[in-house]
C-alpha cells in the first residue's frame, strides 16, 4: 500500500464509501420490491426450480456482497493510514490532516502554524516518509 496515495484519496475513499452504503440500501429496497411483486401463479414447465425474483433476489445480494467487500477494503486502507498518523509528533499529525483531511494548501498551513512553506513540506514529506517505512516495516512481520 502507498501511504501518500491513500492520505492524497482520504476524502475521495470517505466519498466513496458513502456513495456505495447507499447503493447497497438502494439494493435491499429492491429485493424488497421483488420480492413483494405479485406472482402471476402460471404453471412452471416441467423441472423448472429457479423462478426469476429468485435469479433477481440472488443477482441483486451479489452485487451487495461484492460492494462490502469494496467497502471494508476502503475502510481498512483508511483505518491503517489513521493509525500510521498517530505514530507521528502532534505537530506532524496536524500538519498531516490539515493538508490530507482538510486539504487545505500547504500556504495556509504554513499561516495557521507560523511556519515557512519550506518547512511544512519537508514536515508532509517526511511524515508520509515515515509513516511509509513503519507501513512496510510492520508489512514485513
Amino acid at each position: 500500500m502507498n501511504v501518500q496515495e491513500v492520505l492524497e484519496n482520504y476524502n475521495t475513499y470517505k466519498a466513496r464509501i458513502s456513495i456505495t452504503e447507499s447503493e447497497i440500501q438502494e439494493l435491499e429496497n429492491e429485493i424488497v420490491d421483488i420480492k413483494s411483486a405479485n406472482l402471476d401463479g402460471m404453471p412452471k414447465a416441467k423441472g423448472y426450480v429457479e423462478s426469476s425474483i429468485e435469479k433477481q433476489v440472488i443477482e441483486r445480494q451479489d452485487k451487495i456482497s461484492d460492494k462490502r467487500r469494496y467497502i471494508k477494503g476502503l475502510e481498512l486502507k483508511i483505518k491503517v493510514v489513521e493509525n500510521l498518523v498517530k505514530i507521528l509528533k502532534k505537530y506532524n499529525q496536524d500538519v498531516i490532516e490539515m493538508r490530507y483531511y482538510q486539504k487545505m494548501s500547504i500556504e495556509e498551513i504554513a499561516v495557521n502554524k507560523n511556519k515557512t512553506y519550506d518547512a511544512i513540506t519537508k514536515a508532509i514529506k517526511n511524515s508520509v516518509a515515515k509513516m511509509q517505512r513503519e507501513y512496510n516495516k510492520n508489512k514485513k512481520l
